[in-house]
């Protein structure tokens, strides 16, 4: 629809065509205030960058110190889980992807609703007929000014907001990604690191016990049979021995990977494994309360939630738009000393259709899917609290079961100690004795793992840091990232 005004009046002045042009070049140019600039991407540089990575980088340091993480002399002669998870938090890349989003987010929420630029035409004519004196040049400036709705940029802006809430939930996910990935993988390593140490500790007490059987074996006082056996033992675990090592270092590479540094770069460090204690102790909360904990700090609870806001502000959008905008044009064309003024205003109709009936539709659609898949969330994190719960005090069962034992058998092994050195044991059965005190010890140290894993899996259930207390202080904060 479209209402104009006009008037005509003789004018017996022109303008050159020439100067219209050049003032609608300037006024475009001026509308142009950005130019392109490239930015390859520098795969050499980048990938020297990388492997110049280092824990005893001064940048680190200052990271750190954002932080208040106790740094004292530089670099720290042992890491813990805590400075492991910050100093993954500078260095891990898919944080710094995140980031990113978070950043477009960011500028698409202040550039959502910017100002409507008015629609200027300058319609240029040159006639041939000039009779009368009349000039043959027909010219003008007609501005279309858009009238938008207020609702509709509200909609539009709490849409953005809802979408950059969503973007920030994403961060704070992957940093929880990165703080679990360095846990896992540092419980995994510290356990190659003792598991190793104890293969070690029994090769060399079954090479103890070999000779000593050898020995009885030339006195007439053991059978081939018992030789044999102490020998296969023997190259089992010297076997197993080989096999730790390829697992300690697979170990540290995935602490490498998910830290974001070369691997290399961890071979000299040395590690503090007194926190992973920490995840040993029983669980305060009843389930009651970790599924509190769990439907309020899960962050795909969070996002799924912000989601949800932003398809609200979506419906909301298409709503409005179903009411057009309104277009006020005014201008003034001179046509062969003829000046018209002429003033509007349009809008469309929804005659044959209601008007964005479509988009409507489909974004009411979208909200359900939304709703339905946060229930099915919901469900999900609730079962997933009780498994990992469950799971998790069956495994610290188990370990405390394993701790009664070693404390039989470290019993046994000193009655046996004081037994050799009072004469009423051979050493043969004090080797045998330490044998089965180091296989206890590694038994209880698999199921100590065993244990930090599924404590693991519970704080994953709850996305928060049940345990260790002191990780709780260090949570990411996407601000104090450098560049």
């Amino acid at each position: 629809m479209c209402m104009t005004a006009t008037s005509c009046k003789p004018l017996k002045t022109s303008v050159p065509a020439f100067y219209l042009s050049s003032l609608t070049l300037i006024l475009l140019s001026a509308c142009a205030p950005y130019k392109y600039e490239a930015k390859p991407i520098q795969t050499e540089q980048n990938v020297e960058h990388y492997l110049m990575r280092d824990l005893g980088a001064t940048e680190l340091r200052a990271y750190l110190d954002t932080y208040q993480y106790e740094t004292g002399q530089w670099p720290l002669s042992s890491w813990d889980l805590e400075g492991l998870t910050l100093a993954a938090y500078y260095f891990n890349t898919d944080l710094q992807v995140a980031l990113a989003e978070l950043h477009k987010a960011q500028v698409h929420l202040g550039e959502v609703n910017p100002p409507i630029n008015p629609d200027v035409q300058i319609p240029l004519e040159h006639h041939s007929d000039t009779g009368g004196g009349r000039s043959p040049w027909l010219f003008g400036l007609l501005v279309d000014f858009v009238l938008e709705r207020e609702a509709r940029r509200q909609a539009r802006y709490d849409q953005a907001s809802a979408e950059e809430r969503v973007a920030r939930v994403h961060v704070n996910q992957s940093a929880w990604s990165v703080f679990d990935n360095v846990r896992r993988s540092y419980a995994d390593f510290c356990s190659n690191q003792r598991s190793r140490n104890y293969l070690r500790e029994r090769a060399d007490i079954t090479a103890e016990i070999m000779k000593q059987v050898e020995r009885r074996y030339e006195l007439g006082q053991a059978s081939e049979f018992e030789i044999s056996s102490v020998r296969l033992e023997l190259q089992r675990q010297l076997l197993a021995l080989n096999k730790s090592a390829i697992e300690l270092a697979d170990s540290q590479s995935r602490l490498a990977t998910a830290m974001g540094i070369p691997a290399n770069k961890l071979q000299a460090v040395n590690y503090s494994y007194d926190e992973l204690d920490d995840y040993l102790v029983e669980v305060e909360q009843d389930q009651d309360k970790l599924r509190e904990i769990a439907l309020t700090h899960r962050l795909d609870i969070l996002q799924a939630l912000a989601e949800y806001d932003a398809q609200e502000a979506a419906v909301r959008l298409e709503v409005e738009k179903q009411y057009p905008d309104i277009t006020l044009s005014t201008g003034f064309i001179f046509d062969q000393e003829d000046r018209i003024w002429a003033l509007g205003a349009s809008w469309i109709v929804p005659l044959l259709a209601p008007q964005n009936k479509g988009a409507i539709m489909e974004a009411l659609a979208e909200r359900e899917i939304k709703q339905a898949r946060f229930l099915s969330l919901q469900v999900h994190v609730i079962n997933e609290v009780t498994a990992a719960v469950q799971h998790f005090e069956a495994q610290r069962a188990a370990f405390m079961q394993a701790d009664e034992l070693l404390k039989e058998v470290r019993a046994r092994t000193a009655q046996m100690q004081k037994q050799y050195e009072l004469g009423y044991a051979d050493r043969l059965q004090l080797s045998r004795s330490k044998l089965e005190l180091l296989t206890m010890q590694q038994t209880r140290s698999d199921l100590q793992t065993a244990v930090i894993v599924a404590a693991g899996k519970l704080e994953d259930s709850l996305h928060y840091p049940l345990f260790n207390r002191d990780v709780r202080e260090y949570q990411f904060h996407p601000d104090k990232i450098q560049d």
